[in-house]
């Protein structure tokens, strides 16, 4: 499946780094990395050829795509125009956003600034719904004994919190998987303390999320009982009880990168919801 790279504009001008694989027959998935990562923590489902049209990119200030320096371009306005520019650089119409992680919150700015009915379902897989209260409850104790070291001017302990990272995601890293993660550790040392900062600040309304989902848009939601980061059970229980439409799928055994470890088990239950 030939797959084709592109810098899309936003709205404010940032450059938007996407890749899109596949046709514009059926529905199509754009897929939103998390914290600290890029596009390359998708290589091994962008390559899943039963996922016959798919696009994944770079948030700003992640991976290929832009740097702002200020705050302020970093708003939830902008992540929603952000996903657009995407989808129609692509032209792809009503896709799927598929958000890992911190990537998840793409799907509150969608709701809360795009035209109603602009996605056709949201997939959550081990995800921050939105940034926001949740986050105390959500958040293991791994998590937070890490943030404030993502953050540190200590270039040594920053460096290290990067990696403790990435293997706080990868439940069983081996040497089968040893390339990936150093690949991942990579993507992580490109952000600095105040690019983590930016990803983590904007302000957003869950209302307009919870709105859609009383109102019938559909939604997957994926996570692993073995997560290091994240009580997914929160999530369930304080977002997911508003969609009237909805599957939960809790895979035994699974962490954080749900969709690294349980590639074969995510795939089939995301082609099972675009599908149906």
């Amino acid at each position: 499946m030939s797959k084709v790279s592109k810098l899309v504009k936003s709205s404010d001008g940032c450059e938007i780094f996407a890749e899109g694989a596949g046709n514009l027959e059926g529905p199509t998935i754009i897929m939103v990395h998390g914290l600290g990562s890029s596009t390359v923590v998708f290589n091994n489902l962008f390559k899943d050829d039963q996922l016959l049209s798919k696009v994944r990119y770079d948030m700003r200030s992640h991976g290929r795509s832009g740097r702002p320096v200020d705050q302020s371009d970093y708003s939830s306005p902008k992540f929603a125009a952000d996903f657009m520019a995407v989808a129609e650089g692509f032209n792809r119409k009503k896709p799927y956003v598929l958000g890992w992680s911190l990537g998840g919150t793409v799907a509150t700015d969608v709701c809360a600034q795009c035209p109603a009915g602009y996605v056709s379902g949201i997939i959550y897989v081990s995800a921050l719904p939105y940034i926001g209260a949740i986050m105390v409850d959500l958040g293991k104790q791994c998590l937070k004994n890490l943030h404030p070291r993502l953050l540190s001017q200590d270039v040594a302990d920053a460096l290290k919190a990067r990696i403790d990272f990435v293997d706080s995601t990868i439940n069983d890293c081996n040497a089968s998987n040893w390339d990936d993660r150093l690949l991942w550790v990579g993507a992580f040392s490109h952000l600095n303390a105040n690019d983590v900062l930016n990803a983590m600040s904007r302000q957003q309304d869950p209302e307009p999320l919870f709105a859609a989902g009383r109102q019938g848009l559909r939604l997957l939601h994926l996570y692993g009982d073995a997560d290091q980061q994240l009580d997914n059970v929160v999530a369930e229980t304080q977002v997911s009880q508003h969609f009237i439409n909805k599957r939960v799928v809790v895979i035994k055994g699974g962490g954080h990168a749900l969709f690294y470890e349980f590639q074969g088990q995510v795939v089939e239950e995301v082609l099972a919801f675009v599908t149906q």
